[in-house]
């Protein structure tokens, strides 16, 4: 949607294919019984920066109301005409002849949740076409590939079995008065237990491994204890009436969100500080029960995995509905889940699997490149991006939330927009300049991912625990996060480096480098009526931004010098 908002420029055309029947991304499918999840990132930053919203309902937004405000975006600057649903990418080629992308595109039934993985057809038709495309942008994430835990004998289970990530409108039927089995404790687990406890009769909670239970993202301006709040209707009315007051209040929470990255530093202050307060919180929340403490505190530190905001979990934990069985779940029995330790329940009328994604960097299609080169192959063997954003052998080719993303904090929709603008610099570049393709130079994506996982081995995140920023592993690479901090990477994105780039050029004698200055005017003095400034450079507030790039970069270089101002 950023995309399409941003780059709807002059000679070009954008087409996006979903291969669901919703137009709106993965919080679609983000039910839990008959409530929904909510963000764990402040609603006011879990929005566009061209598309404010000071109408959230609450701090915390839910996910109805982040479909609302997704389709009401959609509807008010008319990006629905660039979107084709129930359309799923099966294959995407280059084709060297042409300098194009070959894109095989096959129509889907219409539902509203299709899993793309090698090797699985779903809800796929027999209708298949082939577009094709000057540059191909990959947008498909990985929140989209849920995955059932790898236990045997699931199918031996007489009950009914839900996923988080794909579940059910009828869903309640199957939970209020039953006696239910929950596996899993991240992110969702620790959402779905208080969220259902008043409806069951009685709830196993399967938990293999502690974890740090936290309060919310930016808690700082949440209610008490880290609570969601409601917005009240003045408040909503007077941010409308005064949008520097609601943007004033935004940055406030972006800073707030931005200053906890030393937290990921090991053995900083800031990871000190956050673990003698998360023992704390954790408990005064458990009160007398001292055994779920000493069980649930883990050895590694707090960030290692991504950190589990879980208002009502702990208190749920304690619950005499609820009985916690440790270790992991062997395999699944007709009546219910039998652990590695012996342990079985016989009397389960309903498994929830809270067992998250499939969260490998590889995409979940082949992208054929260079020398032969398909993305997939590559990236299940060796994942490694530039900037998370452009990959080995592949031209004119995109991506978001590649390896070395900026995931381990902060808003991933503002991460994404700033992705945006980077890649519309390649765009206008490409457009304008006479070239017909872009791609790293062959040492490139090498040489990042070297300096990458160098740098993360300070963090806590390369610290010994599993977790999705390791794909479920404890020992993996850290493919999946940035070298940095969220504004390091996005300084570094609001300057590409060209040079790090082979640049293909359309002109066939090297005379003609420069034919692109064409008839030496600009766009704005052949088209005033749709570009009538031709002063754009008398702009003090363009120049103040030049100086405050000059001294960022100055800063930089007196870091890697060893000098201070």
């Amino acid at each position: 949607m950023n995309l399409q908002y941003i780059y709807t420029g002059p000679d070009s055309s954008l087409r996006c294919f979903r291969k669901a029947g919703d137009q709106v991304g993965d919080f679609v499918n983000a039910h839990l019984s008959g409530l929904v999840c909510a963000c764990d990132i402040p609603a006011p930053n879990y929005q566009f920066s061209w598309a404010p919203n000071p109408f959230c309902k609450s701090y915390y937004a839910k996910q109805e109301d982040i479909l609302s405000y997704i389709r009401a975006v959609a509807e008010q600057h008319d990006l629905r005409r660039y979107v084709k649903t129930s359309h799923k990418i099966t294959n995407a080629s280059w084709i060297p002849e042409r300098e194009v992308w070959q894109v095989t595109v096959t129509k889907t039934d219409g539902r509203d949740f299709v899993v793309s993985s090698p090797g699985i057809t779903d809800g796929e038709t027999s209708t298949t076409f082939v577009e094709e495309c000057d540059i191909l942008i990959n947008c498909t994430g990985f929140f989209n590939h849920w995955k059932w835990p790898n236990v045997k004998d699931r199918e031996q289970f007489e009950g009914r079995m839900l996923h988080s990530a794909a579940w059910p409108k009828d869903a309640d039927k199957d939970i209020k008065g039953k006696t239910v089995a929950l596996i899993g404790n991240g992110s969702s687990g620790v959402q779905i237990l208080p969220a259902i406890l008043n409806d069951v009769e009685k709830i196993y909670v399967h938990i293999r491994s502690p974890t740090w239970i936290t309060t919310n993202f930016a808690s700082k301006f949440a209610g008490p204890g880290g609570a969601n709040y409601d917005y009240s209707e003045e408040q909503k009315a007077a941010w409308a009436k005064d949008p520097d007051a609601y943007l004033q209040y935004r940055r406030l929470i972006e800073h707030e969100l931005n200053s906890r990255f030393r937290l990921y530093v090991d053995h900083s202050p800031e990871q000190k500080a956050a673990r003698e307060y998360g023992i704390q919180e954790m408990a005064n929340k458990l009160g007398e029960r001292q055994d779920l403490l000493q069980a649930l505190l883990p050895d590694f530190a707090v960030g290692c995995r991504r950190p589990t905001p879980g208002n009502g979990y702990l208190e749920a934990l304690t619950s005499p509905k609820v009985e916690v069985i440790w270790g992991t779940v062997e395999a699944f029995t007709k009546k219910g889940i039998r652990t590695s330790s012996g342990h079985e329940t016989t009397d389960v009328d309903t498994i929830i699997c809270a067992t998250g994604f499939d969260l490998s960097c590889s995409p979940r299609f082949p992208i054929n490149g260079l020398n032969g080169t398909n993305l997939q192959d590559l990236w299940n063997e060796n994942p490694r991006s530039y900037l998370s954003v452009t990959a080995q052998d592949m031209p004119n080719y995109f991506g978001f939330l590649g390896p070395f993303s900026p995931l381990g904090h902060g808003s991933l929709v503002t991460s994404i927009e700033m992705v945006t603008k980077y890649i519309t610099d390649f765009v206008t570049k490409l457009q304008t300049q006479n070239y017909s393709y872009c791609v790293p130079k062959t040492h490139i994506p090498a040489a990042y991912q070297k300096q990458a996982l160098a740098w993360l081995e300070r963090t806590v995140w390369a610290s010994d625990c599993s977790s999705t920023y390791k794909n479920g592993t404890t020992g993996g690479q850290l493919n999946s996060l940035h070298p940095g901090s969220r504004v390091h990477y996005f300084e570094l994105l609001r300057t590409p480096r060209w040079e790090d780039f082979e640049w293909k050029s359309l002109c066939e004698s090297e005379d003609l480098t420069f034919a692109w200055l064409a008839n030496g005017f600009t766009y704005r003095e052949t088209n005033p009526a749709e570009s009538p400034d031709t002063t754009w450079f008398i702009n003090f507030d363009e120049h103040t931004k030049q100086i405050e790039r000059r001294n960022v970069e100055e800063d930089c270089q007196s870091v890697v010098n060893g000098t201070t101002k």
